[in-house]
């Protein structure tokens, strides 16, 4: 995920960079993670089902090809990626949770945003 894909997508340049700095700085551990668990999940008969979805999902988000994000109109959605992210935590060790809630911090703060300007619109538009 860069700069300019979020931008392109519908992210304040001011929040851009701050979301992709701390999603860049922990994507790949997170990933990490998720994979050894599933191998793990799946070594021992379990069902990683779940584990593996959240691990895609993520991945459609690095990318920005997130079905949640390729709606009309094309953003990138922070509920989505909050949502996943919070998933995650669950999974992932303690050295890596820090990093991870800071960018939790960080989504939320731009889904509320979010929340904030559809609203704004939607009172716009009843009159």
């Amino acid at each position: 995920m860069n700069v300019a894909q979020l931008i392109a997508a519908g992210v304040a340049a001011d929040e851009a960079g701050a979301i992709a700095a701390r999603w860049n700085s922990v994507y790949d551990g997170i990933r990490e993670e998720l994979t050894a668990r599933v191998k793990t999940a799946r070594t021992l008969g379990g069902d990683a089902t779940r584990l593996a979805e959240i691990r895609r999902e993520l991945g459609q988000l690095d990318r920005c090809t997130h079905r949640a994000c390729t709606q009309s109109p094309p953003g990138f959605s922070a509920h989505a990626a909050l949502r996943l992210v919070q998933e995650s935590l669950r999974y992932l060790p303690l050295d890596l949770q820090g990093n991870v809630h800071r960018l939790a911090a960080r989504l939320a703060d731009w889904a509320r945003i979010e929340q904030d300007r559809a609203e704004r619109e939607r009172r716009a538009r009843r009159g």
